[in-house]
């Protein structure tokens, strides 16, 4: 049975009150939504537009909701990525190393939990993880809050590694 996280945004988002599925679990957040400084890695970016999720390599992941596939593609940094219609928002599931037969075959509609692919280490990776980015009304936004995941670690004293870490 998946996972649900009741979110309850303000009522001006588009996404006001959804539940939504952890794409990979445990769901906790290697590196943040925000500005960052990879040393030594500079085409990493000076802003990551999404979170990255911990998982290992193979690991299932899942669709957060119900949704359309928009694109299926293999060109950029974030390598084998699904793009996703979900109802109110758009999110970007990046790193995977195959998608689900269904997807692959074409399927485009998705029932929330659904199996859409696995972990790799596609694109620009420094380890496994699913880097999972929301688009509400054209802008990114942090995804933690709407997942609600938190840093990797334990208690308040978590840290928050690179995905080099």
């Amino acid at each position: 049975m998946p996972l649900l996280v009741a979110v309850v945004l303000g009522a001006a988002t588009p996404m006001a009150q959804a539940a939504l599925v952890q794409p990979v679990l445990p769901g906790c957040v290697t590196s943040p939504f925000g500005p960052r400084v990879i040393a030594g890695q500079p085409i990493a970016g000076r802003y990551h537009w999404g979170a990255d999720l911990r998982a290992a390599a193979g690991a299932r992941v899942r669709a957060v909701a119900a949704g359309r596939v928009l694109r299926i593609d293999r060109k950029g940094m974030g390598g084998l990525e699904v793009l996703v219609q979900h109802p109110g928002f758009q999110a970007l599931y990046s790193h995977l190393g195959l998608v689900a037969p269904a997807l692959a075959e074409g399927g485009t509609r998705l029932r929330a939990g659904q199996w859409l692919g696995v972990i790799g280490r596609s694109g620009l990776t420094f380890g496994t993880h699913l880097y999972f980015e929301i688009i509400v009304a054209g802008r990114r936004v942090d995804p933690a809050p709407y997942l609600g995941v938190a840093p990797c670690g334990e208690g308040n004293n978590a840290s928050v590694r690179p995905s080099s870490q």
